[in-house]
């Protein structure tokens, strides 16, 4: 059975934010180790924030409350830990790109321990957990998703129906079907674990680029098309694809839905944050320029704030999210928006 997705142009509200009309609601720390190379990032239920260091070979931790660093090093050496996820009890799940392996580390002790995949050389790429906290990875060279049932500790695997197709992003939903990106094959797909089914949606144009996505708390599912410059929204009960230009030209390199259903994303070239309201479809950018820093994943926390690693620095970045909406702290002022912009402005200073 085919489903055709429809496409919906829309036009969109821009309002660009420059790093002195919000420096007092952003903040950067150091991260210790003079070249981590901080990539993905996570964050648990206590608001401590997790992060991959795929030069030094580790995982990291950040207390905010604290101000403190911790770090963890990956018993096989030269893994690169790729991306991590928490579990519902606080566990930390992390993929080793290049060492083919499911890593899991205990915060409470320290303890990490690693799992071999099946499939040789599958380099595992992008992590996520369900409701049941079964372990879901890619494998972008494998071109297969993989389960990792924390019971039996017994990996499974489900091969991609299109060949080649280079799994890239994944997420889970409240039904706990699977969703993920092929880039290569310049889909949205969909595997019912139940059924061990797939089903596959084009997207709405070709080579699209597709990499990292995040998932809503109504159940739509956002992602990255980086060739053509644009986030796309889906609808899984209506298979309806929208489309929206980001501001400049820009490239989303990460992204993540915060409690409200904004989303929020790296735009790493333009070295700014972006924030994009679901409601009004409209962009906002906050340069968050520093240094030779560019931000390239982010995660949006329950209390709001948003959490972003920075490369070039070797830094963690912090923007909070009430200020730069208006809920509280000063008021934000920008000069030149046009009355589009300046009506934006009124509605995140209310």
């Amino acid at each position: 059975m085919s489903l055709l997705s429809n496409i919906i142009a829309l036009s969109l509200t821009v309002t660009s934010i420059s790093h002195a009309d919000v420096k007092e609601s952003i903040r950067y720390y150091q991260i210790p180790d003079s070249n981590g190379l901080p990539l993905s990032i996570a964050t648990d239920k206590k608001e401590n924030i997790w992060f991959v260091e795929v030069n030094d070979n580790s995982i990291g931790k950040f207390d905010p409350a604290k101000e403190q660093f911790f770090r963890y090093k990956v018993p096989t050496s030269r893994s690169f830990p790729a991306d991590l996820a928490v579990d519902s009890k606080g566990k930390i799940w992390f993929v080793e790109f290049d060492a083919n392996q499911l890593g899991s580390l205990e915060p409470s002790t320290g303890k990490i321990e690693e799992y071999e995949i099946p499939t040789n050389n599958s380099q595992p790429y992008r992590i996520a957990i369900d409701k049941k906290d079964n372990i879901w990875f890619t494998q972008f060279a494998g071109n297969k998703i993989g389960r990792f049932d924390q019971k039996s500790r017994h990996i499974k695997e489900y091969i991609i129906p299109t060949r080649q197709s280079q799994p890239t992003g994944i997420v889970t939903d409240s039904a706990d079907n699977v969703w993920f990106i092929e880039t290569q094959g310049n889909k949205l797909s969909k595997l019912d674990p139940a059924k061990g089914k797939f089903l596959e949606f084009a997207l709405p144009e070709s080579f699209s680029a597709p990499n990292e996505m995040t998932i809503d708390d109504k159940g739509l599912i956002w992602l990255g098309a980086r060739t053509k410059k644009k986030i796309l929204k889906f609808s899984p009960n209506t298979a309806v694809f929208e489309e929206y230009a980001i501001p400049g030209d820009g490239v989303s390199e990460g992204l993540s839905a915060d409690m409200s259903g904004t989303i929020w994303y790296c735009n790493k070239h333009k070295n700014r944050v972006g924030r994009f309201s679901s409601i009004d479809k409209s962009f906002v950018e906050i340069d968050v320029s520093e240094g030779d820093g560019s931000p390239v994943d982010i995660i949006a926390s329950a209390s709001g704030n948003i959490w972003f690693t920075v490369v070039g620095t070797n830094k963690l970045g912090t923007i909070n999210g009430k200020m730069i909406s208006g809920e509280k702290g000063p008021k934000l002022a920008v000069n030149g928006l046009g009355e589009k912009g300046r009506e934006l402005l009124k509605q995140m200073n209310r």
